[in-house]
């Protein structure tokens, strides 16, 4: 099969661009990848020859604009004049990408592998950005923007013909806007590599990986973390992550040095694989605490390398580790306050049970093995469900 890969931009080593990557890699099919802005040197090895890159980085800034004010139109006559020489399209989407479908007529299959609709669209993440990103005089021009997008997004989700999601969460979140019915979806987990974690004496810290942005929620770690050493000032904490939002970034450096936290926590961006591993095993527990996660890697590394795990529920991989022996499960509350009390809890809890959740973290080792998520057996599925859609459609 001839597939034509569309995802909006190659240019990190984000979530989304290691599945289209893993899957390009691993895939039976012959795979051309269409993007808005490749940009080899930063992010997964690619062969050129099958990029078909539309803009030159130079460009990136103007054509981000143009995208908001219709840019995906363009996209979509570009499309529509290779289009015949593939068997099928599919769009690896964050809530963007599905737009180039708005007004085509091209008659191949077409499918998406949705890592999310777009949160800043959906019910619960409106009311939270309204409380906790958005300034007052940002909401007028976030609600016209959200009528529009809301119209885009249900014009071109009218012409998918199946929809593979990567957790139940998120294909929840298009059930709810009435995107697409039940039997037309299916979900596939992503896949991770998980081989080469390892377990080590744990030292004095508890680590948190994730990108230094609003949803990641650093600022109410640290909130709880300050409270937390006024009892137990032995501990640390280590923030991993590439900085996703600079102003959200000066804001965690501020609070760090409001609460006197210099010497109690750590930051750290751009790691080896080799020295992100050596932190997991050296860690006493790690954390991962995210906004309604749609799926998250971080959590099944942390299982990997055989570490107690606070960790926050509804999330796509609470899917597949709520039955784990050695997580703390933090129920999402809306408020930042009752959130903060939350995460001091499970800290509390931690260092009064240390020594058997030490242990109880060793048992995870076992229970993710048992977990088929590896990136072969993800490429195998998803080509099997193509092939499905293909089918289906002559």
């Amino acid at each position: 099969m001839k597939i034509l890969l569309f995802h909006p931009w190659l240019k990190s080593k984000g979530g989304a661009e290691r599945v289209v990557y893993e899957y390009y890699k691993r895939s039976k099919n012959k795979i051309k990848i269409l993007t808005w802005n490749y940009i080899k040197e930063k992010t997964y090895d690619f062969k050129e020859k099958d990029i078909i890159n539309l803009y030159d980085k130079k460009y990136e800034r103007i054509f981000r604009g143009y995208l908001i004010r219709g840019g995906f139109s363009l996209l979509n006559l570009l499309i529509k004049y290779d289009i015949d020489n593939f068997d099928l399209l599919l769009i690896s989407t964050g809530g963007i990408a599905e737009l180039i479908l708005f007004n085509q007529d091209f008659d191949i299959p077409k499918v998406t592998y949705t890592h999310t609709v777009l949160r800043a669209a959906y019910k619960y993440d409106i009311y939270w950005n309204i409380k906790y990103r958005f300034k007052k005089y940002y909401f007028l021009p976030y609600k016209v923007a959200l009528n529009v997008y809301n119209y885009l997004e249900r014009k071109a989700w009218k012409k998918i013909d199946f929809a593979i999601f990567n957790s139940e969460l998120s294909r929840k979140r298009a059930l709810d806007k009435n995107l697409i019915d039940k039997e037309k979806t299916d979900v596939i987990y992503p896949g991770a590599d998980l081989l080469n974690f390892y377990n080590d004496n744990p030292e004095d810290y508890f680590l948190y990986v994730a990108r230094i942005g609003l949803s990641k929620r650093q600022d109410m770690l640290i909130k709880a973390f300050a409270k937390f050493i006024k009892k137990y000032s032995e501990y640390k904490l280590y923030l991993v992550g590439n900085v996703e939002n600079k102003k959200y970034y000066l804001e965690i450096l501020k609070l760090i040095k409001q609460y006197n936290l210099q010497n109690n926590v750590k930051l750290y961006s751009n790691l080896s694989d080799e020295k992100l591993r050596e932190l997991y095993a050296k860690s006493l527990a790690c954390i991962y605490i995210p906004y309604m996660e749609d799926f998250g890697i971080v959590p099944l590394e942390s299982l990997a390398a055989g570490k107690y795990l606070i960790n926050v529920y509804p999330s796509g991989n609470y899917e597949l580790l709520k039955n784990a022996p050695g997580v703390y499960w933090i129920k999402e509350k809306f408020y930042e306050e009752h959130m903060i009390n939350e995460i001091y809890n499970s800290l509390e809890y931690f260092v009064k049970n240390k020594d058997k959740l030490i242990e109880k973290g060793k048992e995870n080792k076992n229970y993710i093995k048992g977990i088929d998520i590896s990136w072969g057996s993800f490429a195998k599925k998803l080509d099997n469900k193509l092939e499905n859609a293909l089918d289906s459609y002559k």
